[in-house]
């Protein structure tokens, strides 16, 4: 079980945890992740969303039986996807409870379809297996990546389906990557509640290099200028993180640079995360400056299929 922090009263209750699955190894991977997470005083609602068949192709190409054949095969996926899950997170200690969703029933796509549950369900965390090509996360990447913002009104946390974490392994190896903002500060709290009692913290700012190599004395005043300003992020991320430090957490700090005007801070997050072996990146999302450009838009697609490790983002507080 994860252990609570010194000042636990301080910090954000999660209690209702969304997990949405489908038949991939993608959310077994999630699956396994999530149940290191979890403790008693949890309930975890599994979602899995029967779509409807007419969106893959024209409703003109089915037939009647054809179209019942395909709904009927997609709605047993699902019910066999919430099974499954159920009997894998079978005595974690939370308590369980399983939900299909036939978008045959109703409007909308996936996205709307776990935001509705999530609303409904007033939950603390969203967590998503992530994998780039088919099934249930293909949203997040190409031309339908926009609508996944929807879900950022809460703490989303995406598993790559290729993370390797030993069994019954909590992560322990939490990097927190900054902008300096308020907002991104609010990320803070949520995974402090996840972090064990022997969490070791990395928090980084990572100063974008916006100029060509050889811009001279510009590029140097430029840099150390960003170079301020991620110190005093960090002094502030570390102040914040220092409220809610138990007896056996470990916080180092640093300022990187992404490596040329051509690499930017996706980038520049996955390669230090695989580099220090973090087992959590956790980045606090906003609306309107920093590091949130790459999440929002065309960018969010790019940065879901390129980490390699898991990644709690976290809206403002309500």
């Amino acid at each position: 079980m994860t252990a609570l922090t010194n000042d636990s009263t301080s910090l954000p209750v999660i209690s209702n945890i969304l997990v949405a699955v489908d038949a991939s190894p993608a959310s077994t991977v999630a699956l396994q992740y999530l149940r290191s997470l979890l403790r008693s005083n949890m309930t975890v609602l599994i979602v899995s969303v029967a779509e409807d068949p007419r969106s893959f192709a024209p409703l003109g190409s089915w037939s009647g039986r054809t179209l019942d054949a395909a709904r009927s095969e997609l709605r047993r996926d699902a019910d066999e996807a919430v099974k499954a899950a159920r009997a894998s997170l079978d005595q974690c200690g939370a308590r369980v409870e399983g939900e299909v969703i036939d978008l045959c029933k109703k409007d909308g796509n996936i996205v709307e379809a776990l935001d509705e549950v999530a609303e409904r369900y007033a939950v603390d965390l969203v967590v998503l297996g992530s994998h780039q090509h088919r099934r249930l996360i293909r949203w997040v990447v190409g031309e339908v990546c926009a609508p996944f913002t929807q879900l950022l009104r809460w703490p989303v946390l995406i598993i790559p389906a290729a993370y390797e974490l030993n069994a019954d392994e909590q992560p322990s190896r939490i990097m927190f990557a900054t902008d300096g903002s308020n907002e991104s500060l609010a990320a803070l709290p949520i995974a402090a509640r996840l972090a064990t009692s022997q969490a070791h913290w990395r928090v980084i700012y990572v100063v974008d290099r916006l100029l060509a190599f050889g811009t001279g004395s510009l590029e140097t005043r430029l840099e150390d200028a960003l170079r301020e300003v991620g110190n005093t992020a960090i002094a502030n991320a570390h102040a914040k993180l220092d409220a809610y430090r138990q007896k056996g957490w470990q916080i180092e700090t640093a300022v990187l640079r992404t490596a040329s005007s051509f690499d930017d801070v996706p980038q520049a997050l996955n390669r230090e995360a695989m580099r220090w072996n973090a087992q959590l990146l956790v980045v606090g999302t906003h609306r309107r400056r920093g590091l949130t450009r790459w999440i929002l838009g065309s960018v969010a697609e790019r940065m879901t299929r390129l980490t390699s490790t898991p990644m709690l983002l976290v809206p403002p507080a309500k």
